[in-house]
């Protein structure tokens, strides 16, 4: 996961905790518009960020988390370590929301990429290795008996030409032939459980029934320019799922895939599509819905700007 650091720490120089700190008013509304989380979503992990220790200005230190019974375990240490600033061996909110805003929006092959290269520090996995993974696993005593099996059999799933080692492609390629409802299942990791993200939802003014200004343009087909901005905003992400939520199946989304080389071509001709086959009830309130059911409220703010 060493790679998508990059897209978690964020240089001190450009940093929240430069133009605000924990006592600030603004510690939040911040840290909300720097990861393009939503306010709720925020206060909660800011909840959660103090039950883990963190100092008065808003850090968690290496040696803090050291404590922590979830740094006992190698695995979860690892995801940890892909927070920590190698400079100043320390976790910052805004790293902490970035890192878990990553483990919920990134595309599935980006995540399985991820867990493989936590896996063996990034290595092929030699079948002694992977055995010693899946032991991990399987903890409880009546669970002891199957290892073996379940070894040999995702083994030869992830290692088809029997080489011996199971590389990232392989990892990803066997992963991805899951059945999509298993895969996503696996993968999926809510910043917000489900209920509360409901609960929120239902608060706003487009599932409520108190008039809003923005009322006609949520009702109005939206054109190829809103279009554009949510093709944009979700290009890097698992808009498969998006476009399962528009009811598009898999072989829609591959014919999409073959005929635009860019992911932001790709998602717009998607995105297109569906409101051609819609109509008049390819309303903008729709495709908000389809959004927010997909952990995409940052693509909401520039459908309905």
């Amino acid at each position: 996961m060493g790679a998508y650091t990059s897209q978690i720490v964020v240089p001190e120089s450009k940093a929240c905790n430069k133009f605000t700190d924990p006592k600030s008013a603004n510690w939040i509304s911040v840290h909300a518009v720097a990861t393009e989380l939503n306010l709720a979503e925020v206060d909660r992990l800011w909840l959660r960020f103090k039950q883990l220790g963190c100092s008065d200005n808003g850090e968690l230190t290496e040696e803090k988390l050291s404590k922590h019974p979830v740094y006992q375990d190698a695995f979860s240490r690892r995801i940890i370590m892909q927070f920590v600033n190698p400079k100043t061996k320390t976790i910052t909110f805004e790293n902490f929301l970035r890192g878990l805003k990553w483990c919920e929006t990134s595309k599935p092959e980006d995540k399985l990429k991820g867990i493989f290269r936590m896996l063996n520090s990034g290595k092929d996995i030699p079948k002694d290795i992977f055995r010693e993974i899946i032991k991990r696993v399987y903890v409880q005593p009546e669970d002891r008996g199957n290892i073996d099996s379940v070894v040999n059999t995702l083994y030869k799933m992830m290692d088809p030409k029997n080489k011996g080692t199971i590389t990232e492609a392989s990892f990803v390629k066997a992963c991805r032939e899951l059945p999509p409802s298993t895969l996503e299942s696996a993968l999926n990791f809510e910043l917000l459980p489900s209920n509360m993200r409901q609960e929120l939802h239902s608060k706003l003014p487009e599932f409520g029934n108190t008039p809003d200004p923005r009322s006609s343009a949520e009702r109005a087909v939206p054109g190829d320019g809103a279009l554009k901005r949510v093709a944009d905003k979700v290009k890097s992400r698992d808009w498969d799922r998006l476009a399962n939520k528009l009811n598009f199946d898999s072989e829609e989304i591959n014919k999409f895939k073959s005929q635009h080389r860019d992911p932001e071509d790709q998602v717009y001709a998607m995105l297109r599509s569906w409101r051609a086959q819609e109509g008049s009830l390819a309303q903008a309130s729709v495709l908000a819905r389809a959004l927010r059911d997909c952990r995409m409220d940052d693509a909401v703010a520039v459908l309905l700007p």
